[in-house]
């Protein structure tokens, strides 16, 4: 047997461990991100509510917005890859009701989102098929960062209509249109109605700062520097040191995002245990576990 040959047997059965370890973790009903979505969903109303009484200043309700915003997308992200209903398809109604509730929040289409995402699952990195890869764009700087992360909220709401309009069947069609309306009436309506002062300021530099946020942690930083299509290989797990343990609770794990790529039906709270348990297979296959700061391999987990 050649070397070549004894390689992707070994790649193959270390792959084949991992697949059986993940399996431990999918299937069930997501209850917790259930509990997440209505969270964020009341959260968000009663923010926008308490600063148009005068409650909430202006200071205070716009990091707010972003953090709900971004908060936001964890859901619509297990919702498109059916991880919320699991293996119980009576249930499909409740994910699909989880992604249509905070879509109009991260202002990205739920019954667009499935098909611009699956397709960055099939083509990860690679450009002119991945659609997210227009994010590696926000390496060259700090004014192209914020450009593009505009250019990539435009590819998240358009994408469906230019590579799936045609195809479609009208009902996907006119909720795909409805999904747009809403996102844009409720902000266009709010501005109008409310007459606090700096309303524009929450309503819209929170729902930006938040995106910025998710396109930025979310889709850039995992899957920088852009130069990897293989397998184990695309995305990082991005290491927090101990002290930052609880904004990684408010992360939500999402700096482990290898495990999503890896393994896309097991659920977000089940990252890192799932991180622990297959580690050395990360590693044997090169993964990249690496510091969130500085980039560099990570031997031993802080």
């Amino acid at each position: 047997m050649l070397r070549g040959e004894k390689v992707v047997i070994m790649d193959a059965e270390l792959n084949k461990k991992a697949l059986g370890i993940a399996r431990n973790y999918i299937g069930s009903v997501a209850w917790p991100t259930v509990v997440l979505t209505l969270l964020v969903c009341s959260l968000f109303i009663i923010c926008l509510v308490l600063f148009a009484t005068g409650y909430l200043s202006v200071w205070l309700a716009t990091p707010l917005i972003s953090v709900l915003t971004y908060m936001s997308y964890t859901t619509l992200h297990e919702a498109v890859h059916g991880n919320i209903h699991g293996s119980n398809p009576n249930l499909r109604w409740v994910n699909d009701l989880c992604g249509y509730l905070v879509g109009p929040i991260i202002s990205v289409p739920y019954n667009s989102h499935k098909h611009e995402h699956f397709a960055h699952h099939r083509y990860t990195n690679i450009a002119g098929k991945d659609p997210d890869f227009i994010i590696s764009g926000m390496r060259t700087g700090l004014f192209a960062a914020l450009l593009t992360t505009l250019k990539f909220f435009y590819v998240q709401n358009t994408f469906f209509y230019k590579q799936h309009w045609r195809s479609a069947k009208l009902k996907e069609r006119f909720t795909y249109c409805l999904e747009i309306q809403v996102s844009i009436g409720w902000r266009v309506l709010t501005i109008a109605l409310v007459e606090q002062p700096g309303i524009a300021v929450v309503v819209l530099l929170g729902y930006f700062t938040g995106g910025f946020f998710t396109a930025y942690w979310f889709a850039y930083r995992p899957h920088f520097p852009y130069d990897n299509s293989e397998r184990y290989q695309n995305t990082s797990s991005l290491i927090m040191p101990m002290w930052m343990k609880p904004i990684e609770w408010l992360w939500l794990g999402q700096n482990i995002h290898s495990i999503h790529h890896l393994f896309p039906r097991v659920p977000f709270y089940h990252y890192r245990a799932l991180h622990r348990d297959i580690e050395p297979v990360l590693r044997a296959q090169g993964t990249p576990i690496i510091g969130i700061w500085s980039r560099k391999p990570i031997t031993v987990q802080e």
